[in-house]
């Protein structure tokens, strides 16, 4: 089963539970699963429905030795002092969270 398959998996199991009005502890012991792995797939899907999506805006970069800064929702902070290393920007920003 693949990684994709155990969310989906775990996404209809934990919707099945929500609408069965039953208590967790009730539908896992229906359902013969753990609590434990039940809430960690809650937790697990919960983080990543939560996670801000990344978006990449482009800048013009001027034409005077000014320094560009960017700061990323997630409190970094990039300074970019050459010209030549703002082409580096764009694969920096993917790898940050």
């Amino acid at each position: 089963m693949t990684r994709e398959d155990k969310m989906q998996l775990w996404q209809e199991r934990l919707q099945h539970q929500k609408d069965s009005e039953l208590t967790i502890a009730a539908w896992c012991d229906l359902h013969q699963i753990a609590q434990s792995q039940f809430y960690y797939w809650q937790k697990k899907l919960t983080a990543i429905s939560s996670e801000p999506d990344s978006v990449i805006v482009p800048v013009s970069v001027p034409s005077s030795p000014m320094a560009l800064v960017v700061e990323t929702p997630g409190g970094y902070r990039i300074s970019v002092h050459d010209a030549s290393a703002m082409a580096l920007l764009p694969q920096v920003m993917k790898y940050l969270p």
